[in-house]
Formats: structure tokens, C-alpha cells, sequence
């Protein structure tokens, strides 16, 4: 199984923010989450103090019934993490995630009856805890693989990000099985940071940078180990409170992070409206009327991606030029440069210059 990426790919480690090409997501986190990250981060007036600056207050944090916008928390995290010399912030935000804060959707995974249905459980419902990136569940002769993929559009967070859920996937698994997952491979896709040697004090199994994907694999013997803390009723209960959740976000799927979300999955073969108003079962013209609510319109939204995607294969990577036009989907690097130029003001050449500096 292959997990290597060419040596070119550049390390996560303090990174430099440029808020100028990140699209809000419209993601959310509950306020618990939100606590928990402000209490990890130290809960002193210096934190409370940058939470506020990012439209954060102490109000919002202790109440249990609101979401926090998930693009201005990450904006306090990646600020504290430079003011409080905390690169490694993922790491210790993980190990504080238990699996009963993520409501129902915890409460099913902990009284699920195997790992192998805890993971199932997870996957299914995970949308309705976390909505910044994904999970996908897959099977080869001898392993199941668990993949974490970003949504959340900001690369400057994504170790952060991708620490945590890795950490909290694992708390989870040994939790509801009683054991260390000792037999697990942690696969990151991103080269090691300067602190990679604190990934031993936090992982049970084998860990390993510049890979393909995010992701947390298993032998397959692993989904037959029984949970400690399994409960039919409770399971039963759980997920009928789930699958009311999911069909409530189903009725209302028609979000700007979901069409975010769709857009850039496949940035080299982006949807159509006509593609967008097909999974959303719509018409396009609710579509255009939905996005000019959101004072956008299709080619900005795509614009958008597209910029955000270039950027930071021209920041984070030594790709040429050509090879980033092809990938974005673009036939000619002419037209790509052109576009380019619009959004940035300078050529793509240039912006690596630039930022490399």
C-alpha cells in the first residue's frame, strides 16, 4: 500500500496565513467544541480576549444550544497558535475530543456492539456533529482504511484540522473496545512538522507523513472486536434521533458549504448549474436566486475555488505552472495565466516568487 508523495510537498509547520483567498466556508461547530478548544488553548483573558476579536464571546461559549462560525474560530486557534508558540495546538485539542461530545452521533458509536459497527456508525452520521470535512469508510483484502477529507477550504489549518479527527477517531475506537489500537498505521498527507516527534506521546500504532490521504487503517480483524460499552437499546434510540437529524439536513441541503463542498471536490471538471440544481433537486434558477441571497453568483463562487486552489499549490508546492492549469481544468496555460493575472494582479510566477520570499 502506497503512501508516499513526491519530496516537493511542503511541511504544514507555522505556516503563513493569507486570508486573501480563503471563501468562508459557512461551516459551524457547536459551542461545546468551541468551549473545548478555548479551555485546551488555556481559557485566560489572553485567549477569551482573541475570541472576542474574532466575534467570539464568553456568552457564546457557555451556550450549550448555539453553533460558533467555523472560520472565525479558526482564525483565533491559528492567531493563538503563533502568539502562544503552540504549532503542535492540533495535538492537544484532539486528546481533549471524547467521543460523548459529539452528541447522538457519540452515543452511537459508544454503544454500538463491534468496532466494525462504531466505524459504520461514524461514517453514517458524522454530518451531523462535523461538517468541515469528511469521512469515507473503505475496504482492501486485509485492512479497512478510514479517511479524513478536508471541506473546510482553509490549507493554512489543515494540520490542525487533520490532528484532531485523527486523535479523536482513535479515542474513540479504544474507548468503546477497552483496548490500544496499537495495530493501527496513521497515514498523514502532508510532510512532517517540526514537531513530529510528539506524534508518538499521542498515537498507539505506526504513524507516517507524505502520503496520499489522510488516514487511519486497521486489519480487518480489528471491526470484530467487541465495544465494552455497547448497548442495544441505547444504539437503537441513538440512531433513531440520527436518522431524524439526517433527514432534516436532508430537506435543507441546499447550503453555500455544500455547494462549496461539490465544487471543489473536482475542481478539474467543476459542476454546472445544471449539475448543482440536479443534486440539489432543484431548478437552476432557484440556484442563481439562491446564490445572488448569498450576493455571489456561480462564476465567483468558481472563480473562487479555483484562485484558492492555485494559490496554494503555488505556495505549498514545486508543481509548474502548466501542471496547476491542467489540474484547475484549464485546456491551455494561456487561458489559466489570464484568470490568474485577474485574480491576483500578477502572474503566477510572480505570486510564487512572492510568497516564497
Amino acid at each position: 500500500m502506497s503512501n508516499k508523495k513526491p519530496a516537493s510537498s511542503s511541511a504544514p509547520a507555522t505556516p503563513t496565513k493569507d486570508t486573501s483567498n480563503i471563501i468562508s466556508s459557512g461551516h459551524a461547530v457547536s459551542s461545546a467544541y468551541a468551549n473545548l478548544v478555548f479551555n485546551t488553548l488555556g481559557h485566560s483573558d489572553e485567549v477569551l480576549a482573541c475570541f472576542a476579536r474574532h466575534g467570539i464571546s464568553k456568552e457564546q461559549l457557555a451556550d450549550s444550544s448555539i453553533k460558533i462560525p467555523f472560520d472565525p474560530l479558526s482564525d483565533a486557534i491559528f492567531e493563538l497558535m503563533e502568539t502562544l508558540n503552540m504549532p503542535d495546538a492540533g495535538l492537544s485539542i484532539g486528546r481533549q475530543i471524547h467521543i460523548s461530545s459529539h452528541g447522538a452521533m457519540g452515543v452511537a458509536v459508544i454503544s454500538s456492539e463491534t468496532v466494525g459497527q462504531a466505524i459504520h456508525d461514524a461514517a453514517k452520521y458524522y454530518h451531523t456533529a462535523i461538517t468541515f470535512c469528511d469521512l469515507e469508510v473503505y475496504y482492501d483484502r486485509d485492512h479497512v482504511i478510514v479517511e479524513i477529507v478536508e471541506t473546510h477550504g482553509n490549507p493554512a489549518f489543515q494540520a490542525v484540522v487533520i490532528e484532531a479527527m485523527m486523535l479523536t477517531m482513535q479515542n474513540a475506537l479504544e474507548f468503546v473496545s477497552g483496548k490500544s489500537l496499537t495495530c493501527a498505521k496513521v497515514v498523514f498527507a502532508y510532510p512532517p512538522p517540526k514537531y513530529a516527534g510528539d506524534y508518538s506521546s499521542f498515537f498507539s500504532g505506526e504513524v507516517c507523513f507524505n502520503g496520499d490521504k489522510h488516514m487511519l487503517i486497521l486489519p480487518k480483524s480489528a471491526l470484530d472486536m467487541r465495544c465494552i460499552t455497547a448497548d442495544e437499546h441505547i444504539h437503537r434510540l441513538a440512531e433513531d434521533q440520527l436518522q431524524q437529524k439526517m433527514q432534516e439536513i436532508r430537506s435543507n441541503n441546499l447550503t453555500m458549504s455544500h455547494v462549496l463542498e461539490l465544487m471543489r471536490r473536482q475542481p478539474d471538471n467543476m459542476p454546472t448549474l445544471e449539475d448543482l440544481a440536479k443534486v440539489f433537486n432543484v431548478s437552476s434558477r432557484t440556484i442563481i436566486r439562491y446564490l445572488q441571497a448569498e450576493n455571489t453568483t456561480y462564476r465567483k463562487l468558481r472563480d473562487s475555488v479555483h484562485k484558492q486552489l492555485a494559490t496554494d499549490a503555488l505556495r505549498n508546492t514545486e508543481h509548474s505552472i502548466d501542471s496547476i492549469a491542467l489540474n484547475l481544468g484549464y485546456q491551455d496555460t494561456t487561458s489559466f495565466r489570464r484568470a490568474f493575472k485577474r485574480w491576483c494582479n500578477c502572474s503566477p510566477s510572480e505570486y510564487r516568487n512572492k510568497t516564497s520570499e
